[in-house]
């Protein structure tokens, strides 16, 4: 009995004596809900992500929509990723307002990451809404497009569909007064590509700091463009909204125990920072959402468990091996 042990044990192990390979911690279905956005003013516009958090509401990053939809922008939508494509227009203006951000959000400036939130209310007419069929170069009445995301080579694109009809991931909710280490995993969107695919963090420690209010670590692929997606855990939790991948021309402010400026973050290229779902952002979201009175249709969302982010006492100088140390911050020059 012994010996037949050990060779079980010998054959998961496998001949090298390393363990089996650990299965994807992500799965492209964790970001079905996820899209890309175009935002437009009559000047100008920019290109970022969103995660569809209700079958009528979407989460994206404040700058994506600020100052584009300060007065009035147009929102597009693109709702598929592949040959067969969705696309749908918002339309927001003073008078029916269809984007919001909290209060508290400042654009250009720094402390506004804490913010970095915004809600787009997503109730187009039918007329709003336009299908495409890449391979025949067609145009498609609403019938013909649900004919064809039907056949059977459209499968990976229909549960695409009905993800985004049916969305309601779970939002994380990061309590602010204690220093939190991210335990597992997480992945950020990237459908730049017209193709659903992500980034994965695999070990990178992301560490949540009172003094600035949102997560920061090592950046593991996150560019120019991915701003607004929902930052997942496994199981497609949510717990934040990407916001940010510095460079080397831009410096990131740290502020003290009084919320007082302290000093720049050097080494500004090699970071990430995304926005949490914080209390405050969490009861921006509840009670936008609330306002429309959609009954039964509150955001999904609950406290970060231990088993997912860990209270821990690190600080800046600790957390990234002493690239960020407390002298670097508090002696830098504060403009």
């Amino acid at each position: 009995m012994k010996n037949g042990f050990f060779v079980f044990l010998f054959l998961l192990l496998g001949v090298s004596g390393q363990a089996a390979p650990r299965e994807p911690v992500f799965f492209a279905e964790d970001f079905l809900n996820q899209t890309v956005i175009t935002v437009q003013d009559n000047r100008d516009g920019m290109q970022c992500h969103a995660v569809r958090i209700l079958p009528k509401w979407y989460l994206t990053a404040a700058h994506c929509v600020r100052p584009y939809c300060d007065k009035e922008c147009l929102i597009t939508f693109d709702l598929l990723q592949g040959e067969l494509q969705a696309v749908a227009e918002v339309r927001h203006t003073e008078v029916e307002p269809q984007v919001f951000t909290p209060r508290q959000y400042r654009l250009n400036d720094a402390k506004g990451v804490r913010y970095d939130v915004a809600l787009i209310h997503f109730d187009p007419q039918e007329e709003a809404y336009f299908y495409y069929d890449a391979r025949s170069k067609e145009l498609l009445d609403k019938k013909s497009f649900i004919q064809t995301l039907n056949r059977s080579d459209h499968a990976a694109q229909r549960a695409q569909w009905q993800a985004l009809s049916s969305a309601r991931p779970k939002l994380l909710v990061v309590p602010n007064e204690s220093v939190r280490h991210v335990r597992q995993p997480l992945a950020v969107p990237d459908l730049r590509q017209g193709e659903i695919s992500f980034h994965d963090s695999k070990n990178a420690d992301f560490y949540y700091f009172p003094q600035l209010h949102y997560y920061m670590g090592v950046n593991f692929g996150v560019q120019k463009g991915m701003s607004g997606g929902g930052v997942v855990l496994p199981g497609g939790k949510i717990i934040g909204v990407v916001s940010a991948s510095l460079n080397t021309q831009s410096r990131w402010i740290v502020y003290d125990e009084k919320d007082q400026p302290a000093g720049y973050v050097p080494y500004s290229e090699d970071y990430f920072l995304f926005t949490p779902i914080s209390r405050q952002n969490a009861t921006f979201i509840r009670g936008t959402i609330a306002s429309f009175h959609e009954t039964g249709r509150g955001a999904n969302a609950s406290n970060i468990s231990p088993s997912e982010a860990e209270k821990t006492d690190i600080t800046l100088q600790t957390a990234f091996g002493g690239a960020l140390t407390v002298q670097d911050i508090t002696e830098a020059s504060v403009q």
